[in-house]
């Protein structure tokens, strides 16, 4: 997608450090955010301006937690669900992320207590995760590493600008210093983009739920391959970087890049606090044989359970 804005909608008193968190983000793209930091605080009048910038905005991310917010006095209703009614009108890539009531943590003083405002906000919630995909979030900077992972897939990066007219030696030596900083605090270092020299082996796989879940990335349309980092040439750096992931609309794009078995690319460091276990998905289960003693038994047959249901539905007649 050729996207190049984006329109960020919330309440703003309750969630300000989360816009914070999620503009600063955004600063890693090619992009024009959109949002009231450039027009101020909202009033009535505000409204004309908010749907505005939504029109000029090729995505909208929807922010929600325990605020309906402004209202509108013509419509009475809240400018949050008139922000995303108009992105729904004019058909905009719309990204929706409430807070976790399990992990969210908000002082009662920036949550509506009001009975019926209440009701309000929880059926707008609800008709969001009907006709979306939603993320959740606790704190504001995991709402922005969640986030992230969305954006890469719909902006171009502006680090390649920035890389433009670099040597391929100053380049290897930019992705060599922040791979050693992430090594030290990558929560610090999540969602930085680098550049590096692969190579690739064995055949594709499908990622694994439990990896999908941690990193937020799509089940089932997320794949992963072998690789060997070879520039940087530092195996101390690179050492645990023995897998790369592509998912949604990047798939086409690397699976054309690793036929050519090394190639130059762009990256983003992802970590989670998680324990990952498995990063091989298996969608239909298989059996294959596991030779635990070569030099003292047989091999013995292990069957691999599936992680979800695979059937085939009829279409036509051939």
């Amino acid at each position: 997608m050729a996207a190049d804005s984006v329109f960020i909608s919330s309440t703003y008193k309750d969630l300000k450090d989360h816009r914070r968190e999620v503009w600063d983000t955004l600063k890693q793209f090619n992009v024009t955010v959109r949002g009231m930091e450039e027009f101020g605080a909202r009033t009535a009048g505000a409204l004309e301006t908010c749907l505005a910038e939504v029109e000029q905005s090729d995505v909208y991310v929807g922010i929600i937690a325990y605020r309906l917010g402004s209202i509108d006095p013509e419509s009475r209703k809240p400018f949050t669900v008139l922000e995303y009614e108009k992105a729904v009108e004019l058909r905009k890539e719309i990204l929706i992320d409430i807070a976790d009531d399990d992990t969210a943590s908000f002082p009662r003083s920036l949550m509506d207590e009001d009975s019926r405002t209440r009701k309000r906000l929880d059926a707008f919630k609800e008709k969001l995760r009907e006709r979306h995909t939603v993320g959740s979030f606790s704190t504001p900077q995991d709402l922005a590493e969640k986030l992230s992972r969305d954006f890469s897939k719909h902006f171009a990066s502006s680090q390649e600008e920035q890389d433009r007219g670099k040597s391929d030696e100053e380049l290897f030596a930019q992705t060599a210093q922040v791979l050693r900083e992430f090594r030290l605090t990558p929560k610090r270092y999540n969602g930085t983009e680098i550049l590096l020299r692969a190579s690739f082996y064995h055949d594709l796989f499908p990622a694994s739920r439990e990896l999908c879940q941690r990193f937020n990335l799509e089940y089932g349309f997320t794949i992963g391959s072998y690789m060997r980092v070879v520039q940087p040439a530092d195996s101390v750096i690179t050492a645990g970087f023995y897998q790369i992931f592509s998912t949604g609309k990047t798939i086409d794009k690397f699976r054309k890049l690793i036929d050519s078995k090394e190639a130059d690319l762009y990256a983003q460091l992802q970590f989670t606090p998680d324990d990952v276990r498995r990063v091989h998905g298996e969608f239909l289960g298989r059996t294959e044989w596991q030779d635990d003693e070569p030099d003292y038994g047989d091999p013995r047959e292990v069957h691999i359970a599936p992680e979800g249901k695979a059937i085939l539905l009829f279409t036509k007649p051939a």
